[in-house]
């Protein structure tokens, strides 16, 4: 049977047809990938956006297909032996993405205060050396899992391979700000994609770059990754939903004695390794707050919460500011004076005995572009500059941090003193 017969092809609504080679094929058809069906691409932006169900299956379909396209661009540049690692590597990139995605890997990485950095980079590599079907597929191809693992982390040998699933300008972003933008209909994260792909270039460190040509539509890219943080990824009603859940499902595994293992991550280790991630999903954990809201041995407070979580009826933002800086916000003695503020309400509310589960601080700094992992440019005469450097680019006119102080409330604080009353004074807000 020939190459071209074991194609199969799939349309997806963001690239069209997309074609699958048979390891592709393989790959797809395991349940732990068929998994991702039942992971939302964007955990809780539905409640502000309803048409952003989109899940990551199809974002992880869309990854392989864009990392094809930059293969074939950079063929010169590819050892022919390392173009299924690559692939493999796109399509399993999110593979160990936990159910709501950021919000319960923000409960494994600050609750459980653990020193390793549980995110899903690191959790992709545990399913894709420990998940027995893959393992098991990867070792009958001849491929080697930690190498895979290595270039979704950003630590293989060779930095260009690195570079094109862990970078500035990665496949990955470029997929997700398109199918993210379409689905949430928020046109800011629009992005030049064909004339992306056609720039680009491997700079002198063996890292992915553009050339000229390439100049306006990389930095349309900061932009649209800009405005798309600012939009939809940092909303403040979705962060809001983001971190209620997190601080919802600390309080229902202290609750609930049957849940209480997920408190454990050598639990949802043991769970991949005996091939039961593949049924950690979206559903289980919506499955698993139905029940706690109808649960009468639980406190009645948390019961509340499960009930307004998967009814939207959240906390409410009651301070909001986003700022740009050169230099990441952080919540030291030596902090703002928006930051020293929210360090005195936590105090106070402390102080008088109002339980943390009705209060949300945050205090959050994402990197604009960081100037270390900042795209080269490639001028007509072959020489090279970081695109902030580069002399006909506003990239260096950009604040290098979106920092975003806010402070969330259960609305019952709102109605009950002393919390409204240190809302009052702090806030400015009188109801």
């Amino acid at each position: 049977m020939s190459s071209q017969e074991r194609l199969k092809r799939v349309f997806d609504e963001v690239h069209g047809y997309i074609e699958l080679d048979s390891l592709a094929q393989k790959i797809i058809s395991l349940p732990i990938f068929q998994r991702l069906r039942r992971i939302k691409q964007l955990g809780v932006a539905e409640y502000v956006y309803p048409g952003a169900t989109h899940n990551r299956f199809s974002h992880s379909l869309g990854v392989y297909h864009l990392m094809k396209s930059v293969i074939s661009r950079l063929r010169d540049y590819i050892d022919p032996d390392k173009i299924n690692i690559l692939l493999a590597a796109s399509l399993l990139h999110d593979i160990g993405h936990l159910p709501y995605s950021h919000a319960l890997e923000t409960y494994y990485m600050n609750i459980l205060g653990s020193e390793t950095k549980i995110n899903h980079e690191y959790l992709s590599s545990i399913v894709i050396r420990e998940d027995p079907d893959l393992k098991d597929l990867l070792k009958n191809e001849g491929i080697e899992p930690s190498e895979i693992s290595d270039i979704i982390n950003g630590r293989h040998k060779d930095p260009l391979y690195n570079s094109l699933l862990s970078s500035d300008l990665d496949v990955d972003r470029m997929d997700y700000l398109i199918r993210d933008s379409l689905h949430t209909g928020v046109i800011y994260g629009s992005i030049d994609l064909r004339r992306i792909l056609s720039t680009l270039e491997v700079d002198r460190k063996r890292r992915i770059g553009v050339n000229e040509k390439g100049l306006i539509a990389v930095e349309n890219f900061y932009l649209a990754r800009l405005h798309m943080y600012r939009a939809v990824y940092y909303h403040k009603t979705v962060h809001g939903y983001e971190l209620m859940l997190v601080k919802l499902w600390e309080r229902v595994l202290r609750e609930r004695p049957d849940l209480a293992e997920y408190k454990d991550f050598g639990f949802i280790k043991k769970m991949i390794s005996d091939g039961l991630y593949k049924y950690f999903d979206d559903n289980t954990i919506v499955s698993y707050l139905g029940s706690v809201a109808n649960d009468q041995y639980i406190r009645r407070e948390i019961r509340e919460i499960a009930e307004m979580f998967l009814f939207r009826r959240g906390y409410k933002a009651i301070y909001d500011k986003i700022i740009l800086s050169e230099e990441p916000m952080t919540n030291s003695e030596n902090g703002s004076e928006e930051i020293k503020m929210i360090k005195e309400v936590i105090y106070l509310m402390d102080k008088y005995g109002i339980d943390s589960l009705y209060y949300i601080p945050v205090i959050e700094n994402i990197a604009i572009y960081r100037e270390d992992e900042a795209i080269t440019v490639r001028s007509r005469d072959g020489s090279e500059k970081k695109i902030f450097e580069h002399e006909g680019s506003i990239i260096k006119d950009l604040p290098k941090y979106l920092n975003i102080i806010r402070f969330y409330v259960h609305p019952m604080m709102l109605r009950i003193s002393p919390a409204s009353d240190i809302i009052s004074k702090y806030f400015n807000k009188r109801f």
